[in-house]
């Protein structure tokens, strides 16, 4: 499994919220972003070696496993931040800035169960997604078999 560098993860997760509303471009990430074309260039270069876009003269798309890595790093944070501020009460920035930090050291199965903590505590429904691992590997997003989420 691979782990993204921080810059790789703030791109690839630019890439999938730009995906969401617009085509994917060089400009529009740069943009985004505030970075300059040369560097959205060496960075699509990098994530596309890695098989989480597609990068060619056709454009820039994300791959299945480049969205779902991406859907996964929105969702540590999500679950995180919303842990820190609902229940502990912490300062929203505080918050961001603790859940950048500790995403990349939690296991899915954390994730999971964290979530599923959240989410009874507020008294809201789970959110149906199936393709979010259970396994204890640290990795963000792991091959476990495994899909469904933790009780």
């Amino acid at each position: 499994m691979i782990n993204l560098t921080p810059s790789q993860i703030e791109y690839l997760r630019a890439i999938y919220y730009i995906s969401l509303k617009n085509r994917i471009t060089v400009t529009g990430i740069a943009e985004y972003l505030n970075y300059s074309k040369p560097s959205v260039v060496r960075a699509l270069k990098t994530l596309h070696e890695l098989k989480l876009i597609l990068y060619d003269n056709d454009g820039i798309t994300l791959t299945d496993y480049g969205r779902r890595y991406a859907k996964n790093i929105i969702r540590r944070d999500n679950v995180l931040q919303r842990f820190f501020t609902e229940i502990l009460k912490i300062d929203p920035d505080l918050a961001k800035r603790d859940a950048e930090n500790l995403k990349n050291v939690v296991s899915c199965y954390t994730i999971s169960k964290l979530e599923n903590y959240v989410d009874n505590i507020l008294g809201e429904e789970p959110e149906k997604e199936d393709d979010y691992c259970i396994c204890n590997n640290i990795s963000i997003l792991c091959d476990c078999s495994q899909r469904k989420k933790a009780n």
